[in-house]
């Protein structure tokens, strides 16, 4: 088990997994070039001189689900989408309350005052058209003002100057909720960043969470053990003991800025976020800056697939409660199919009507962390015969099934995610059904061809070993 960033970075050198780059890289374009070149190799990265900074740039650390199987203490050579959703799962049932301590290493060095320099930070431009630099793999800290509970998540954050930045939240973030709900209520509201914490932190910031379960607990059962907080220097938030750097800020909501930043399904996303005066940087000491390649690329894409597993359980439980009669369902969320998922749902068919009336109950499904319409972009119905997890089988089934433009359904001007860029105005835009189905009258003629018994073979049983290498029994 990984219990602070940089024995997780230690172990990836000591197993040959991380790259050192000694020589001097500019923090804008260069130092994402070769983050892109490296993380092509999945490999972990350690920049040790980035101009105008005397901080080494970390990165890439987490860039395939292997590495969060050894980073939590897991068999990494059986550690999949499975194995992953379901310890998140787990931890979510048997949170880990944190406890707080008296000193930390991330408070080794303390800036306060004119010392305070968000411009010494390594932080790259990722993008020819990104507003700026971004700080990309902080998790930032908030509370809110009515309840008290502690709100963390992966953030973007433009810096802009020595002593601001802008600390960006998506409309369905639970900051947010956070920024509005201090916004009304008139008071300053204070807010943290944490760079370089442990992977567990980490991950339990990038899931999504039911209301009332906080991150800081799922971290802590994540790890084993409870995750070690600090009050921060300036303001009375806790923060992550063992973080590499920690940000603390107010935020000021009478001015806020917009801002893009290439985004992970390989498109820009505009925000619009308050702007946060920085009131205070500590760091352990020696620390390491740890950044995340931007856009579509493999840690930022491996990371997301955290929050991909919330938004995938509550789709399902939405379609589920709107479409009784699925038999076996499948969301597809991932960069190749654009911002929006995809989803697969497999049916024992009753009627050539049925199909589409399960597409538009499906669409207007709700009552979840997301509205479907919402979030999904592509709702295809099959037979029980076609593998619902297995995107050439469904395709397969949409062109050797739909053969009249009865098939497909449009559901125009529907409300969607902000990340569909291509959406018009007021972010509205089509939704699309298809009936993959065979035509009660088809039936006999589409049957696929199947070889009984195929699916129960084993190899390993039939196949006579090499001459000279028969098994002793």
């Amino acid at each position: 088990m990984v219990y602070d960033l940089r024995s997780f970075i230690q172990r990836l050198e000591q197993d040959g997994e991380l790259l050192r780059i000694g020589r001097p890289v500019r923090r804008r374009y260069e130092v994402a070039a070769v983050m892109a070149a490296v993380e092509r190799e999945r490999k972990a990265f350690l920049f040790e001189q980035v101009e105008g900074s005397p901080y080494p740039l970390v990165g890439g650390l987490l860039n395939k689900l292997e590495r969060f199987g050894l980073a939590l203490g897991q068999d990494p050579a059986r550690f999949g989408d499975a194995e992953f959703d379901a310890l998140l799962e787990q931890a979510k049932a048997s949170p880990l309350a944190p406890v707080e301590v008296a000193a930390a290493p991330a408070q080794a060095v303390v800036h306060t005052g004119a010392d305070v320099d968000l411009d010494s930070l390594p932080v790259p431009v990722f993008f020819e058209h990104d507003t700026g630099p971004f700080i990309t793999a902080a998790i930032g800290i908030t509370k809110h003002p009515d309840t008290g509970v502690y709100n963390v998540g992966v953030y973007r954050t433009l810096v802009t100057g020595r002593s601001e930045c802008v600390i960006n939240a998506s409309s369905m973030s639970d900051l947010r909720q956070n920024y509005a709900a201090w916004e009304a209520s008139g008071q300053p509201m204070p807010i943290a960043l944490a760079i370089g914490c442990d992977p567990a932190m980490l991950t339990a910031a990038a899931c999504k969470l039911p209301p009332g379960v906080c991150e800081y607990d799922v971290g802590g059962a994540l790890q084993g053990r409870p995750i070690e907080l600090v009050k921060a220097v300036s303001h009375d938030l806790l923060v992550p003991a063992t973080a590499e750097f920690i940000i603390e800020g107010m935020v000021d909501f009478s001015r806020r800025v917009e801002n893009l930043l290439g985004e992970f399904a390989g498109q820009y996303g505009p925000e619009n976020a308050p702007v946060t005066r920085v009131t205070a940087i500590t760091h352990r000491q020696e620390p390491y800056f740890y950044s995340i390649l931007a856009g579509r690329n493999p840690e930022h894409n491996t990371l997301g697939s955290v929050a991909v597993y919330g938004v995938q359980r509550s789709v399902e439980a939405a379609i589920r409660d709107a479409v009784p009669e699925a038999k076996r369902m499948h969301v597809f969320l991932e960069p190749g199919l654009g911002t929006l998922a995809h989803v697969v749902i497999s049916i024992d068919k009753q009627s050539d009507d049925q199909p589409q009336d399960i597409i538009r109950r499906a669409f207007a499904g709700g009552g979840h962390i997301f509205p479907v319409g919402m979030i999904v972009k592509r709702i295809i119905v099959v037979d029980e015969d076609i593998d619902v997890a297995d995107l050439a089988d469904v395709e397969w089934a949409i062109w050797n099934r739909a053969a009249t433009e009865r098939k497909f359904v449009l559901i125009p001007e529907v409300q969607s995610w902000e990340l569909e860029r291509a959406a018009k105005a007021g972010q509205k835009s089509v939704r699309v059904g298809i009936d993959a189905t065979m035509d009660l009258e088809d039936v006999d003629k589409l049957i696929r061809p199947v070889t009984p018994g195929a699916d129960e073979v084993r190899l390993e049983d039939d196949v006579t070993p090499p001459s000279g290498k028969q098994s002793a029994a």
